[in-house]
């Protein structure tokens, strides 16, 4: 028997028994769903936190007042951190008048706040306080206008640049917005420019910001916050040395002992890239092996299927005994269907699997990708399903005496 004369019978013979198809292929389709899901959050969480990191440049670190990351790594020094105290733009300012290896010194905060213009309304926008330097660390580019200047710090003038979606929502009838005012809170602010439509990365919306000079920042959210420092050496070679020489002034500043511990900590691409990847591969390690188990209880459910399958077709398999039929085209024939059977519920949970995700992405902060590997691992690991267990039942329909199967009622 070939093989497309095997399919033929094996799509006839599901065709017949449909509800008991569609609740055979049930197992293969949640079972491939769930770990289709699975895997495309993770990874879209990992390419989103890659595409962030990007964003401001392998050639940049930050120095905060506490190392988030040690939650993870060393909670003990994370307790111990937390004493430590905030970071000023005078530690910025005393770090970019010493600094030889830096490009850029800039300084960051970051909140959310109710934007409204006129009847207009924004809530929840993310509002940057920044230092002049901020575009040079960071890619964002105008459609219209202009970035923040000196002056507009020194002054902490109520200026601000807004992304593509809040002049939008803020100014639907205006191509224009510059020079228009916004409220930020309770106070007026003036649009000096708009920036690009950066669109989405992975389902996070990149165009939900406004940004400040960082002094009025200050003056809006309280001025007891502790900045981000934001570094860009001067060459991506001399990154371990920058980060040398701004921990050494700011120990100076900090008027730290020689043994004393660092009041601050630094941040680098590589060492937030090293976390997360420790993290995502343990999340592959414990969830794509546990929803997996769900795929292996579709495949003891289709091996039962496909034994009930061969008991009710004896007859049909002493016939075709009968009429010369080899052993090989009896295995043939069940285990096509069984392989079958599973890539039908292996296709149909892969498409349901990126639905699934795609609408837990849309309905939560999550992000989600499709990673091409996990279309061709979804599509092995269904046919392997399909071939394991369903080579039994074959072998067993395979092995059925003619005799004794033209005999059974």
């Amino acid at each position: 028997m070939n093989w497309l004369e095997g399919v033929r019978i094996a799509l006839g013979s599901l065709r017949s028994h449909k509800l008991r198809t569609f609740l055979t292929l049930l197992g293969n389709i949640v079972g491939t769903m769930s770990v289709i899901a699975v895997v495309s959050l993770i990874y879209g969480a990992d390419q989103y936190a890659r595409q962030v990191v990007l964003d401001e440049g392998t050639d940049v670190f930050t120095i905060t007042r506490v190392n988030p990351v040690e939650f993870l790594t060393d909670f003990d020094a994370f307790l111990e951190s937390l004493n430590n105290p905030n970071l000023t733009l005078e530690d910025r300012d005393y770090l970019t008048e010493r600094m030889e290896l830096a490009r850029v010194v800039g300084a960051s905060l970051s909140g959310r706040a109710n934007l409204r213009a006129g009847p207009s309304s924004y809530r929840g926008a993310t509002v940057r306080g920044k230092t002049e330097d901020y575009a040079l660390l960071e890619d964002i580019p105008l459609a219209l206008g202009r970035h923040l200047n000196r002056h507009d710090i020194l002054a902490s003038r109520q200026v601000a640049v807004i992304g593509w979606e809040i002049a939008r929502d803020l100014f639907p009838r205006l191509s224009d917005p510059i020079g228009k005012e916004f409220k930020i809170g309770n106070l007026h602010f003036t649009v000096l420019g708009v920036a690009q439509d950066r669109g989405t990365v992975l389902g996070s919306n990149r165009n939900q910001f406004v940004v400040i000079p960082i002094t009025s920042y200050l003056k809006i959210f309280g001025s007891d916050e502790s900045i981000d420092i934001k570094v860009a050496a001067s060459d991506l070679h001399f990154m371990a040395d920058a980060q040398d020489e701004a921990t050494f002034w700011l120990r100076v500043r900090h008027r730290l002992r020689p043994l004393e511990r660092n009041d601050f900590a630094i941040q680098t691409a590589d060492q937030l890239l090293n976390i997360w990847g420790g993290i995502s591969s343990a999340i592959y390690g414990a969830l794509v092996p546990l929803v997996g188990i769900s795929l292996v209880v579709g495949g003891i459910v289709l091996m039962n299927i496909m034994l009930v399958s061969v008991t009710e077709r004896t007859r049909e398999v002493g016939v075709r005994k009968a009429l010369g039929a080899n052993r090989m085209a009896i295995l043939w024939q069940f285990l096509i269907e069984a392989i079958i059977l599973s890539m039908v519920g292996g296709v149909t949970g892969i498409g349901i699997g990126f639905f699934l995700a795609g609408i837990i992405a849309l309905l939560s902060p999550l992000n989600f990708a499709i990673a091409g590997w996990s279309i061709g691992l979804g599509l092995g690991v269904t046919f392997v399903i399909g071939v394991v267990f369903g080579t039994y039942p074959a072998w067993r329909a395979a092995g059925l005496d003619p005799v004794e199967a033209l005999r059974y009622e």
